[in-house]
């Protein structure tokens, strides 16, 4: 994987695990069509990721929880994993952008301070 590679579609046959070993890696699988908004957003991606009880759900608080998984999960190497991701955030093209940008920001933010990688695969 490119040093720049933050969000990768998978082929059919491929599964979200075959991006890293999976002794080492934290994957996060959500489904698109259960995230259809922003709200839906923040409740999931703190499910899946565990983030703490004092997540504010808002825009700089996953970043801030994005930019620290490596201090609070055991791994390597980070993936959001999401199935049909045409259907992730449908409800708004501002929030999917927002994410996007944030998702980005917070996986160059972790391969700089920790040498680690956070990936988004649509699969």
């Amino acid at each position: 994987m490119k040093k720049t590679e933050v969000f990768i579609k998978l082929s059919e046959q491929q599964k979200p695990e075959s991006i890293f070993p999976a002794s080492d890696c934290f994957i996060a699988k959500t489904d698109g069509k259960a995230v259809p908004d922003k709200n839906s957003l923040m409740k999931e991606l703190a499910s899946v990721f565990r983030f703490p009880g004092y997540f504010g759900e808002n825009w700089d608080a996953l970043l801030d929880c994005l930019r620290s998984l490596p201090d609070e999960l055991e791994a390597d190497n980070f993936i959001l994993a999401v199935k049909d991701y045409p259907s992730f955030l449908n409800s708004s093209s501002e929030d999917k952008k927002t994410f996007e940008e944030i998702f980005a920001e917070a996986a160059v933010f972790i391969e700089e301070a920790y040498k680690k990688k956070l990936v988004l695969a649509e699969y």
